[in-house]
């Protein structure tokens, strides 16, 4: 018989919980002597309106590893750690100085993960008869709709209320995804899990599903083709550089990103696609934070020895510059040299635009290198070259649907594509 999994968990506990429909609300390193004592405010709201600031400890100390500026190649290369406040990340990320937080995790070094638990992984030329079937089921006023309601959170920053009732409103839609149009066929091949993923210190939430196929082996097939997990992500949480709890819509970073995989979720389950491998759609807590939600997971997949076959990130997919043609963004420092040149494979194969090859600059950094630092081949894509950016808006209370006639809705629908022809090629073998 089939069962649907539903957990909350830190580390895959088995705590079996259905989670209650929340609405949205309305509306180079620093020194501490340069900061004033008043940066992070409590912001002009309304005193009837609590989200969470008084929780807040701006001075608490947090232990960071700062990203080496205009570092190159595949490896992720950072500074040695050093201890701030949360102050003092708050204003490094506002100046653009990337980092990743590792106070939950003080022993945290990549390099303990030169013996990874995943092999390097040789990617199959893609030929999907599947892929061509799901394409037309994608639906950009779904993802329009989806992204009206998740960006009318006042805020999705990872240490506030309404970071936290995003989450659930996000569980809670793959939850009704997954009630919809898992149908009983589907059911009986494929165990399907969602997971609310709690990390500790901060309120959000970070939302896995896992398809995993019920099947047995042949005698051509070998075990381990059974648990090699293809990895589908993007990150759910927004920030204002100016004050975290200003009004922080996110509609590109990463709203964009959320509604590109969560709808090429809902046209696999609407397809019946039957994965013959572990497929699995992450949307992660707290990046904005330093990576937080994806050191948590990744870390986590190390530890219990996790085999992942790919991991792709898609962060801000709507964006396209004036002036500037259509291109897929692939960044190439940081990610797996083999996946994003089969990535590029995909876009070529399914996709009416070309791909362009683009690098963060200075410190900057995103979810695919908590994977990348852990030994697993990732990849990632966004909007186009990182000279055509959406940078004039994201961080602030500007990053809207509505800001300007290049946040596309049909160039989010060309990141779906290639996220579902990346989530059916690598999980069908």
């Amino acid at each position: 018989m089939f069962t649907l999994t539903i957990k909350r968990t830190a580390l895959f506990a088995a705590l079996h919980i259905l989670v209650p429909l929340v609405l949205a609300t309305s509306e180079s390193q620093v020194s501490l002597s340069s900061l004033s004592s008043n940066s992070y405010n409590q912001p002009h709201l309304s005193s009837t309106f609590d989200n969470g600031y008084d929780d807040v400890d701006f001075d608490e100390p947090r232990l960071v590893r700062f990203i080496v500026e205009d570092w190159h190649g595949d490896a992720v290369m950072l500074e040695e750690p050093v201890w701030v406040t949360e102050r003092v990340k708050l204003d490094s990320k506002r100046t653009g100085d990337g980092y990743i937080d590792i106070t939950e995790h003080p022993n945290y070094n990549p390099s303990r993960y030169s013996a990874a638990p995943s092999p390097t992984h040789v990617y199959h030329p893609p030929n999907s008869t599947i892929v061509p079937q799901i394409l037309p089921l994608l639906s950009t006023q779904e993802q329009r709709s989806n992204l009206e309601i998740f960006t009318s959170f006042h805020t999705r920053y990872y240490k506030s209320k309404t970071g936290h009732a995003s989450s659930r409103w996000l569980y809670q839609r793959v939850l009704n995804y997954t009630s919809e149009y898992a149908t009983d066929a589907l059911r009986e091949a494929v165990g399907i899990e969602l997971v609310l993923y709690e990390h500790k210190g901060f309120k959000q939430e970070s939302v896995i599903i896992r398809l995993i196929p019920r099947r047995s082996l042949n005698s051509s097939e070998s075990v381990e083709r059974l648990h090699e997990i293809t990895i589908i992500g993007a990150h759910c949480d927004s920030i204002n550089n100016e004050n975290p709890f200003y009004r922080s819509p996110g509609a590109d970073d990463d709203g964009s990103g959320t509604i590109t995989i969560l709808e090429a979720y809902r046209a696999i389950l609407q397809n019946g696609y039957v994965p013959l491998s572990p497929l699995e759609f992450h949307f992660y807590a707290a990046e904005e934070g330093g990576l937080l939600g994806s050191l948590d997971i990744s870390d986590a997949y190390v530890k219990a020895g996790k085999d992942v076959r790919g991991m792709i990130e898609f962060d801000m997919t709507a964006w396209v510059a004036a002036g500037r043609p259509e291109e897929i963004g692939v960044v190439m420092n940081g990610a797996d040299l083999a996946l994003s040149k089969y990535t590029k494979l995909l876009i070529e194969k399914y996709l009416d635009i070309p791909w362009i090859e683009t690098r963060y600059p200075g410190r900057a950094a995103s979810d695919y290198m908590a994977w990348t630092m852990a030994g697993y081949q990732s990849s990632h894509v966004l909007e186009g070259a990182w000279e055509g950016v959406n940078n004039g808006n994201h961080h602030q209370v500007t990053d809207s649907i509505d800001v300007s006639p290049e946040f596309s809705f049909e160039h989010i629908m060309r990141f779906t594509r290639l996220a579902v022809a990346f989530a059916v090629e690598l999980s069908s073998y």
